[in-house]
């Protein structure tokens, strides 16, 4: 039976990395009614690199690409901007030692894609292997986290520095974390630059479609298909790629959790003020703490980001008392950090949504007899979802990926009850994570 999709994405143009960049004219939206051998759903990274990987395996396939938004303005250009090819290993054992391995030959797999595609296409999106600084604010998550993620490199064989206070300070130009864990093969971009050139560069027999959500879907059957406002697309075999959205399609919806991130852009730093930071030209840091702590980052265009707030939101919408909330505390953050610069300003503000599971295993897979759903990246969404993409391409073709295996070593989104009873689980552990590592905000 077709099913009528009840949440739809709701670009607020506030993204400010879209912001930065030259206006794009988008691709015409859908209508009338069309036959594909391939419609995929969600032109983020997974929808792209799945879309790219089928022409590649396919060449006189006709492909389908519907985009509910504009290119770069849903989530796939509202991230940090950081692709990154290690996993966050939370334990250190035999066996989370050899998920770390399979997980990293996953990451560089789509990084050397990302690399190759950026470079054979010219895409504009301020890409360079800068690197990341892995933080903790106080010395508990220093001797705990780091210490286990130190321990997890050293048996990844993986290249590191460890840097104290005073190291940072020389490089960041902020004393306030206590240590860091460097790490040299993240790149860091511009987000929406990147996931534009991509949708870009797709090749030609790929025909995108923006500004056509769907409003229902058939996903089982000979035939799946989906219909927009204006036009609808028959299907030999569809993919579904839009994450956290998924669930609106009735797709892994007791699998994976939607979750709310909120980001800022600062006014471009005077010559003044730059000089007040650290060596480091470009930077980007991640925190040891992934709920409680931020992400920030020193653009090339001199300009801070920060991003923090983690907030579950099953809705999938917000209120604008909680965006003014995190907008004041995104701004606070920054000067406890960089006392120094004195009143600096926020000229962007936005938020986008991811998808976690509870296992952070993916949800991915085959969903119907020719659908096949791909989402859950649990942050590190432009590599995973990279990955995501083309390997559920591969998985709908039926051809034998070994890295399919590598993906999967977590297995897939372990089964979460429903709300309501998922409202207060998951409630409950965000505000006592949140407690916990209130320190390190």
């Amino acid at each position: 039976m077709p099913r009528s999709v009840d949440i739809l994405p709701a670009d607020d143009r506030t993204n400010g990395w879209s912001a930065l960049l030259p206006t794009r004219a988008p691709r015409s939206a859908l209508q009338g009614d069309l036959d594909f051998d391939w419609v995929v759903v969600g032109a983020g990274y997974a929808g792209i690199a799945a879309a790219r990987q089928l022409a590649r395996q396919q060449p006189n396939a006709s492909i389908a690409l519907v985009e509910a938004g504009e290119v770069g303005e849903n989530a796939s250009g509202r991230n940090s901007g950081f692709a990154i090819d290690l996993p966050h290993a939370p334990s250190t054992s035999a066996e989370s030692t050899e998920r770390g391995r399979r997980a990293i030959r996953v990451g560089r797999f789509a990084l050397d894609e990302l690399d190759g595609l950026v470079k054979a296409h010219h895409i504009d999106c301020d890409w360079e292997r800068s690197g990341r600084y892995h933080v903790a604010v106080t010395e508990e998550i220093a001797a705990t986290v780091l210490k286990t993620y130190a321990s997890n490199l050293e048996a990844w064989h993986e290249p590191f520095q460890w840097l104290n206070r005073k190291e940072l300070q020389e490089r960041l130009g902020t004393d306030y974390y206590s240590a860091a864990i460097y790490t040299p093969g993240t790149y860091l971009m511009n987000p929406a630059a990147l996931v534009r050139g991509l949708a870009d560069s797709l090749p030609l027999q790929v025909r995108l479609f923006e500004n056509s959500p769907v409003v229902e879907v058939e996903l089982n059957g000979p035939s799946p298909y989906v219909r927009t406002a204006q036009g609808r697309i028959r299907a030999g075999k569809l993919i579904l790629t839009v994450n956290a959205f998924s669930q609106s399609f009735g797709v892994h919806r007791e699998r994976q959790v939607p979750v709310l991130l909120f980001a800022s852009l600062t006014s471009q730093l005077s010559d003044s003020q730059l000089a007040l930071l650290g060596t480091d030209v470009i930077w980007g840091v991640t925190p040891a703490h992934g709920v409680a702590g931020s992400t920030l980052r020193l653009t090339r265009d001199r300009r801070l980001m920060i991003r923090q707030g983690f907030e579950y939101s099953p809705t999938l919408r917000t209120t604008e008392a909680r965006r003014a909330k995190t907008k004041a505390m995104n701004l606070d953050l920054l000067r406890r950090r960089f006392p120094q610069l004195g009143d600096i300003k926020l000229e962007h503000f936005w938020m986008g949504w991811l998808a976690v599971s509870q296992n952070h295993a993916p949800a991915f897979g085959r969903i119907a007899d020719n659908a096949y759903a791909a989402s859950c990246c649990n942050g590190s969404g432009i590599v995973r979802h990279t990955a995501a993409g083309t390997l559920i391409a591969d998985l709908a073709l039926g051809r034998k990926n070994p890295l399919i295996d590598d993906f999967l070593i977590q297995g897939t989104a372990n089964y979460i009850p429903p709300r309501p009873l998922r409202d207060i689980g998951v409630g409950l552990t965000l505000m006592w994570d949140m407690w916990r590592g209130r320190a390190e905000q």
